[in-house]
């Protein structure tokens, strides 16, 4: 509004001999970078104990100035509105379902939704599931997806490619379900159950939903 050119993190006094040079504080502190400010008026934010105060200073002269502003400064242009669907985020969830292929097709991914919400959880997917257009990306879990930090992690027919652990790494527990036990998953499991997905998630949901009542 002002026409001001602005520079934080400052961590020392400007160099006036040469312009109006200030160094820049860079790289959470590890570098800093020397920033030259050519407009006429100029704001600094410097940093909490970089600049010493001294109690003696000279008088400074104070300029009283009053902006322009109208109201049309203040407006408001709403350019989309989503409704809420009640859905959990996957980035925040604190329990997250995912299928992989071995779910077989799309058409069997109610399996894994009806767990979700009987456990208030997002649901997510490996790579090779987003890949192949069964869900949609934003729901792909893994080092180049949605990295994950929920208090339980549910692995249902997702082998356990490297990649895929490395977005699900932090989370606090990890529960495996998939027919073949070689699986690389069940290494990096807290909790494991060999059996067919088909079988073993359904009596999983309605045990859980009968323990909720």
């Amino acid at each position: 509004k002002i026409g001001a050119g602005f520079v934080s993190n400052i961590a020392d006094l400007p160099d006036t001999s040469a312009g109006f040079k200030v160094k820049r504080s860079i790289y959470t502190g590890k570098a800093f970078a020397n920033v030259n400010i050519t407009t006429d008026k100029k704001i600094l934010g410097i940093k909490k104990n970089a600049v010493e105060l001294k109690e003696d200073g000279a008088d400074a002269s104070v300029e009283k100035f009053e902006p322009t502003i109208s109201d049309a400064d203040f407006a408001v242009k709403i350019t989309s509105q989503d409704k809420a669907t009640g859905e959990v985020l996957l980035p925040e969830a604190e329990i997250v379902v995912s299928g992989g292929r071995g779910m077989k097709g799309p058409e069997n991914w109610g399996m894994i939704e009806e767990l979700a919400k009987t456990l208030g959880a997002a649901t997510g997917c490996s790579k090779p599931v987003s890949d192949i257009g069964w869900r949609p990306h934003h729901e792909h879990v893994g080092q180049t997806g949605v990295k994950v930090s929920p208090q339980l992690y549910v692995a249902i027919g997702i082998s356990g490619a490297i990649q895929h652990l490395a977005g699900v790494n932090s989370s606090k527990n990890i529960l495996v379900i998939n027919k073949d036990a070689e699986a690389p998953f069940f290494s990096a499991a807290d909790y494991g159950i060999v059996g067919d997905a088909f079988e073993v998630v359904p009596k999983l949901t309605a045990a859980i939903k009968a323990a909720q009542k």
